[in-house]
């Protein structure tokens, strides 16, 4: 988010420079971040042993952690231990206004988020208890806490945080306005529950950003995620025991409480029996607070109305092109366009990982199973025709369709399917998403096949370190990735062994990265050769030395015709494909940075669909002749119906009238659906 809205101006107070007692700290400004020499040190100054002869004691001087003002519960600060009351969390979360933020940010086009989990999936309860703005809440539970640790709650206690009051100062990274103004609506409303209670807000460049994150130096901070797959366990995990769980300190045994329910819900197949885990979840992070969250934006996505047939999945990376045709009367007929921001970074399924590859690559190549239509929990057969899964939940065998070909002429395989995703393990490296394949297959916290050879985790994204390895180690880890996924040619079938039962298997595998590659054309075009002895001359590409990046070799409805980075990517129609075939014969997908020359394209008909920023949304309204509205009950959305008029002073749906005569306005909007990304804000239980 780019805009700044009426919030900030309402929500703005004078700076607050924290300043600590007895000089013992450097002040700190709104303006910039501390400097290296005024951050905290990472490590415990160590002593030496006494000697035997009696030594003068000199003390070191203790750098204190800026961003929490004196250190100490002083009125002027806070201790590191701040957050570790539950009260105290608990005080934060009902000083927040969810209704600022919908209205002034999103402008109406957001909800709130009650947990963790989006729509649809187990997990998502919108009866479960949630956190609301309630500053008289808020206020109770400040008096409840015991920050000085004596026994006597705050609100009894003169030496507490109710009478002394605390400074500190909430992050975000500079430019995300939408983060900023989570920390004012705090900033305010916690300064309206006691004026002795001041935050100050401070941007920091990204780096520095995610770099104060993980030396935990952060006390309260706004930590966003977009989904890797649509299941449950991809939203539980980072914000308890993953990614964000380990910045915040969280104690090791609310840690182990989390870990015990994410183990137990991800080994269930059945969904029912992983919702019912879930609510547990649900409710133990309600009960301990580590962070709240706060919303979910929805969907606002434009199309000229001659086009037909486009399944609006979310997961998709992009529009998936291969069902969509064009009414008679549609301006170029034989072609679809696509006018969007930004361009595909590589072509190789087992290494991306952002949209716009996904979205070239989801239209060429094809997966196992794919899902099915607008569901986000259901899944089809596409190159499996049927599969099976063993009692345990942990041996998967799926029967691959025959007489399927590839672009270049060859046919499909069990060998070629084995092949894609051994490959796609051994490529490994974290700037890949083979770690979302790698933990069902190796375990539980083995996320990189580097883990196999070093479990310490020293060789990750090394290939010259792997490559120096003990060679009978890269053999064996080898060898462990294929017996885990084995073909069987003459049956017609490849089985894959899990490490464990896995609910999100499917989920995992549905994706881009479970693509399937011929392997004749990846060894000829200097990929892996298969050999066991060789893989680790492979192991985490990059884009720009993958030889696979520029080109393709699928088996979906629409080939690579052409790719000029930075211009545009044409696909046409494949003749031989085994299904039912594209509808319409090409499509360009143009990379035009610049809003205003694309919108130009959407009003001429030059385009199909178009990018549109959330702050642009105001200017393409009024083209709209009909809306499909979300329907939370179903999951999808409702056929589209009529607008006549549309109010662009107005929030939300609230700004198109519906009627029964439409407009000749030439759009189609989709409305409503709430989107795959969303920020929660964290505490950090002990601040360093």
């Amino acid at each position: 988010m780019r805009k700044i809205y009426l919030i900030i101006a309402l929500v703005l107070v004078a700076s607050l420079g924290l300043a600590a007692c007895g000089g013992t700290t450097t002040p700190v400004t709104t303006t910039e971040a501390p400097t290296e020499t005024e951050a905290p040190t990472e490590e415990p100054v160590e002593t030496e042993a006494p000697t035997e002869e009696p030594t003068e004691v000199v003390e070191e001087p203790v750098s204190l952690n800026p961003y929490i003002g004196s250190n100490k519960l002083d009125g002027n600060g806070v201790p590191p231990t701040f957050f570790d009351d539950v009260h105290i969390r608990r005080g934060f979360a009902y000083a927040f206004d969810w209704d600022v933020l919908i209205n002034e940010v999103y402008q109406g086009e957001a909800i709130q988020s009650k947990v963790l989990t989006l729509p649809g999936m187990p997990g998502f309860d919108p009866d479960a208890p949630y956190y609301y703005m309630d500053l008289e809440k808020s206020a109770e539970e400040f008096k409840l806490a015991d920050v000085d640790k004596d026994g006597i709650p705050a609100g009894e206690d003169p030496d507490d945080v109710w009478e002394m009051g605390f400074r500190l100062q909430m992050l975000y990274n500079t430019g995300n306005t939408t983060r900023q103004i989570m920390a004012e609506i705090l900033q305010q409303n916690l300064a309206l529950v006691n004026e002795k209670f001041s935050i100050e807000v401070l941007g920091l460049p990204w780096p520095a950003y995610l770099s104060a994150q993980r030396a935990h130096k952060i006390p309260i901070m706004t930590g966003g995620w977009l989904e890797d797959i649509h299941d449950p366990h991809n939203w539980y995990q980072p914000y308890t025991t993953g990614t964000y769980g380990a910045r915040q300190n969280l104690p090791e045994d609310l840690k182990a409480q989390f870990k015990a329910l994410l183990d137990e819900g991800v080994s269930k197949i059945d969904p029912a029996e992983r919702h019912a885990v879930y609510q547990q979840f649900n409710q133990l992070y309600y009960e301990t607070v580590p962070g709240f969250p706060t919303v979910l934006a929805t969907s606002h996505g434009f199309e000229q109305k001659w086009v037909q047939g486009r399944i609006m999945n979310p997961i998709f990376s992009g529009i998936y092109f291969k069902t969509i045709s064009k009414a008679e009367g549609a301006a170029n007929p034989e072609t679809l366009t696509y006018a969007t921001i930004g361009d595909a970074l590589t072509l190789d399924p087992a290494l991306s990982y952002d949209t716009a590859s996904g979205e070239v690559i989801q239209n060429i190549y094809e997966t196992l199973v794919f899902y099915d239509g607008e569901a986000t929990d259901k899944f089809v057969g596409q190159l499996a025709e049927s599969w099976e899964i063993s009692e345990d939940g942990t041996v998967w065998t799926f029967h691959i369709r025959e007489g399927v070909k590839f672009h270049e002429g060859q046919t499909l395989t069990p060998t070629d399917v084995a092949y894609s995703f051994q490959r796609g393990l051994l490529q490994g490296g974290y700037s890949s998403p083979q770690w979302l394949l790698a933990e069902p297959f190796f375990g539980v916290g083995v996320d990189d096949i580097s883990l196999l050879v070093d479990e310490t985790g020293a060789l990750a994204d090394d290939r010259a370190g792997l490559m120096a390895a003990d060679p009978a180690k890269l053999v064996a880890a080898c060898e462990t990735v294929k017996s885990k996924i084995v073909a069987d040619d003459e049956a017609g079938t490849v089985t894959m062994t899990l490490a464990q039962p896995w609910g999100p298997f499917l989920a995992t595998i549905a994706n881009g990265w479970g693509s399937i590659m011929n392997m004749e054309w990846v060894v000829a075009n200097g990929g892996w050769d298969g050999s066991c002895d060789t893989w680790q001359n492979f192991y985490a590409m990059t884009d720009a030395e993958n030889p696979f990046t520029p080109i393709a070799n699928g088996t979906g409805a629409y080939k690579l015709d052409h790719w000029t980075q930075g211009t545009e990517i044409v696909l046409t129609r494949f003749d031989e494909y085994w299904g039912e075939p594209a509808k319409v014969p090409n499509v360009s997908i143009l990379i035009i940075p610049e809003f205003g020359t694309r919108f130009a394209m959407l009003q001429a008909g030059d385009v199909d669909f178009i990018d549109v920023p959330v702050e642009q949304r105001a200017q393409v309204d009024p083209l709209v002749a009909e809306i499909a509205r979300y329907n939370a009950e179903t999951n999808t959305y409702d056929a589209p119906v009529p607008v006549c008029s549309v109010d662009t002073t107005k929030l939300g749906i609230e700004r198109f009238e519906i009627c029964d005569t439409p407009s000749e306005q030439p759009l189609r909007l989709y409305f409503g659906r709430p989107g795959l990304q969303q920020d929660v804000i964290l505490f950090n239980f002990f601040i360093q």
